[in-house]
């Protein structure tokens, strides 16, 4: 009797625990048992980049609202189509303000590590580079709610300019290389002009159990580029004002203060 009845609660704690991992979260599905698929955006900071910040603020937050993030490894690579001379030296694609900006960017990711607070950031930088009033980027630190002095630190340290540094190694090892900005990538693989329907290759990429954004998302890549569709991208051969970030074991080393 004692048998049967240690075999019943033996029985019975297999199908609660199967209950149970049943009735686990979606975060927990997706995150233990499958992959997060890898989605990376290399982009540059400035308007001169217009389709940069319109992806940043009218596509990529629809993933947070939407849930997709529960299944994504969102990277932001602030460097866009920046280069290094021999000598360390940042030279940025367009105006002074774009290797300002970028780095900021950097800081705001090494400073606020959790996902939701720097991306916060960077879309609100990000709004007002779009609407072409970047000069008041400063005003996310008082909208958000946010300490201004360890983006100052980062900044004025040479931490930030070391982060610009890492970015530029990652953007080099792209594989294949970057041709333009925006450069979306998912597991790697280069979207190419097809970017904004970045949502259905994730959902495509995915090994999981599908979320529920992924059914508001065709599953078959049906967008592609006319021959005389002008591509909505910025060439990296497209120069109208440059500005250098020098070594800060250069002579010529000066702080930029905020």
């Amino acid at each position: 009797m004692g048998s049967s009845s240690s075999s019943s609660i033996f029985v019975l704690s297999i199908v609660i625990l199967f209950c149970f991992i049943e009735s686990s979260s979606a975060q927990y599905t997706y995150s233990r048992f499958y992959g997060k698929v890898s989605l990376a955006l290399h982009y540059e900071s400035l308007r001169p980049c217009p389709y940069c910040s319109n992806f940043m603020v009218n596509y990529l937050p629809q993933i947070f609202s939407n849930g997709l993030i529960d299944i994504i490894d969102l990277q932001l690579i602030p460097y866009g189509n920046a280069s290094i001379t021999s000598d360390k030296v940042i030279t940025c694609q367009h105006l002074p303000i774009e290797c300002e900006l970028n780095t900021v960017e950097a800081c705001a990711l090494q400073v606020w590590p959790a996902q939701d607070k720097h991306f916060n950031f960077i879309n609100c930088v990000e709004t007002f580079v779009y609407n072409g009033q970047q000069s008041q980027w400063r005003s996310c630190y008082s909208k958000l709610g946010y300490e201004e002095e360890p983006i100052n630190e980062c900044y004025n340290s040479g931490l930030g300019r070391q982060l610009e540094l890492g970015y530029a190694k990652a953007t080099g090892a792209l594989n294949p290389p970057h041709k333009y900005v925006p450069w979306v990538t998912v597991n790697d693989v280069p979207l190419y002009d097809d970017y904004r329907n970045f949502q259905t290759y994730v959902c495509n990429a995915y090994e999981g159990t599908k979320p529920t954004a992924c059914q508001a998302q065709l599953m078959e890549i049906t967008s592609k580029t006319k021959s005389d569709q002008i591509l909505e991208v910025t060439f990296m051969d497209e120069t109208s004002h440059k500005t250098n970030i020098r070594s800060p074991m250069t002579k010529a080393r000066r702080q930029m203060k905020f």
